[in-house]
């Protein structure tokens, strides 16, 4: 056994939050159900890149697998834009919430030695964070700068975010969160001519996700579903043009020209070769080797092997770093846990937070991003609509110091 299985108090929750340096790592189950758990979708693009099958029973199998990713993750981010639908809303409420509670936390820090940022490391491609943050005018940090032609660079993080009064000209940092997308972004454009670095530029009306919806509606009829059960077996049988490649070529090209990681177990080679993925692994990393630090995990699987190692690496030779995982069920759990078999943690700083097991005739209890938020971090954090302190007044009668009557 390698994680340490525990409640997690409110007491304790309180001293972490109070006392550490903030980070959080989201998963694709933060952004559930209305985006797409990637499933086996990985295994199935890992197997087909060492696959040595025909060229057009390649690209048919990975137009394929690249249309449902696509529509059920990448395309939705309109809706979200938008606001539309069921979906949409509902998920942008659980980021605003999560967004609202860790501001007031931030604001009520006790100790004058942290600043009051908190860093927001996710895997997802969505727009949920940034859209939520806007909403609520709190301040965001995405590692863009720039007016004009905002451009991506790792120096833009770090940079404490302060405000002057107009009346007393009091100096007081404002809380901020710090956004970093391990994976990339659909509102990410790439640009430049070097491969191995291209810039880094803002999307913010989603064009190349356009160019690629536009694409994908002239062949759309010549892929098949995947669906959970689908294997490569099937996926290589067809049925396959015989001219596949050639046709979906406009597909896969304008794809690939997304500023994403893609979901294989290639991915790691892919952000090691890109410096600016790079970058961001390097500053997750960092962060977590800091002195008194804590790191709160939501939706995620821990199946991304690359990410997986620096968390292991970090516990181990942080002993003051104390990283916190909540699984979603307690299947969820298991499976956390015989992700991390094998991997002794030396320090018993990594815990695994789970629901307690479905019992029957009641609603089963689940931790997703809403429940967390609710049940762990508005707990400790300071209502919103509560005076930050009171002052006693005392009053007493007296006798008058002169007679009022003379």
């Amino acid at each position: 056994m390698t994680l340490v299985a525990k409640e997690l108090t409110v007491e304790r929750l309180r001293d972490l939050v109070q006392d550490a340096h903030l980070s959080f790592l989201f998963g694709a189950g933060a952004s559930a159900p209305m985006f797409r758990l990637l499933g086996d979708i990985e295994n199935l693009l890992t197997s087909l890149d060492s696959s040595d099958a025909a060229e057009d029973a390649k690209a048919f199998a990975r137009g394929s697998i690249y249309s449902g990713f696509f529509r059920s993750v990448v395309l939705k981010n309109n809706d979200l834009l938008d606001r539309s639908g069921t979906e949409a809303p509902q998920l942008l409420e659980r980021y605003e919430a999560f967004l609202q509670t860790i501001n007031r936390l931030l604001l009520e820090r006790r100790s004058s030695l942290l600043n009051k940022q908190v860093n927001l490391f996710t895997t997802n491609v969505d727009l949920a964070t940034e859209i939520a943050a806007e909403s609520l005018q709190v301040h965001l940090n995405d590692g863009f700068g720039g007016r004009l032609r905002p451009r991506f660079s790792t120096s833009n993080f770090g940079s404490v975010v302060s405000r002057r009064s107009l009346q007393y000209d009091n100096l007081s940092e404002v809380p901020a969160f710090n956004l970093l997308k391990l994976h990339g972004s659909v509102g990410w454009s790439a640009t430049g001519e070097k491969a191995s670095r291209p810039e880094i530029g803002l999307d913010t009306h989603l064009r190349q996700v356009a160019a690629v919806a536009e694409e994908l509606d002239k062949v759309d009829a010549l892929l098949t579903e995947v669906a959970a059960e689908t294997t490569l077996e099937t996926l290589l049988e067809g049925p396959v043009s015989s001219d596949a490649a050639a046709l979906l070529s406009p597909f896969l090209d304008a794809y690939s020209e997304l500023a994403i990681v893609n979901p294989t177990k290639a991915k790691f080679q892919q952000t090691v070769l890109n410096q600016n993925y790079y970058d961001v692994l390097r500053l997750f990393s960092n962060e977590l080797e800091k002195e008194n630090s804590a790191l709160f995990v939501i939706g995620f699987s821990c199946r991304d092997e690359h990410i997986r190692e620096l968390i292991i690496r970090a516990a181990r030779t942080n002993p003051t770093l104390q990283i916190v995982i909540f699984a979603y069920s307690p299947h969820a759990a298991t499976e956390i846990e015989q992700a991390f078999d094998g991997y002794p943690i030396t320090n018993s700083n990594i815990w695994l937070i789970a629901p307690p097991a479905d019992a029957e005739g009641e609603e089963p209890l689940r931790y997703d991003l809403a429940t967390v938020t609710s049940e762990f971090f508005a707990k400790v954090a300071p209502s919103s609509s509560a005076p930050r302190q009171s002052v006693e007044v005392k009053f007493s009668l007296q006798e008058p110091l002169v007679d009022l009557d003379d």
